[in-house]
């Protein structure tokens, strides 16, 4: 066995044995991205490559963010937190419809609402710059609506008569 790799394993040894519990684990990242850097970390330390300081905070970062991830006080947070953070945005999706804007103006909110929600779900967190922007929807929205500025002069504005009867 190579020195290198002896000296890692009696330096790093339960290190080795964290990344390697991680890397088994499915549920805590999808393939690709954050899980092959964790792979990289565990390859170098394994075969016996010199791990600098910066490598090193990378794993204890790493194996950190991993015990927050298994905690179940964090995860009932996590899933509050999507949980009222998409009925934010289901409110502001119905404002929207509410307001009545043009198709294209309504298409291009709407897209970006579907992005924040995908956000949402897949990290659990926003930007301040997007939790801002939300709420400028939100202000923009329910001020439309109080004052009353729908435009009722563009076809889809009006409704066809024949929905009415029923």
């Amino acid at each position: 066995m190579n020195r290198n790799v002896k000296r890692n394993r009696k330096m790093y040894g339960r290190r080795i044995q964290q990344l390697d519990h991680i890397l088994k684990d499915e549920n805590f990242l999808p393939n690709g991205g954050y899980r092959g850097f964790i792979g990289d970390m565990y390859k170098a330390i394994v075969s016996g490559r010199r791990i600098t300081p910066k490598m090193e905070s990378a794993i204890t970062k790493i194996v950190k963010s991993y015990a927050k991830h298994i905690n179940p006080k964090h995860q009932k947070k996590k899933v509050e937190y999507i949980e009222k953070t998409l009925d934010k945005i289901n409110k502001i999706r119905s404002l929207l419809f509410e307001c009545k804007f043009s198709p294209d103006y309504s298409y291009g909110k709407e897209m970006f609402l579907d992005s924040i929600e995908t956000q949402v779900r897949q990290r659990a967190s926003l930007s301040q710059k997007q939790r801002m922007t939300l709420n400028k929807f939100h202000i923009q929205f329910t001020k439309r609506l109080k004052k009353g500025t729908l435009s009722k002069k563009q076809p889809w504005h009006t409704e066809k008569k024949s929905e009415k009867k029923p």
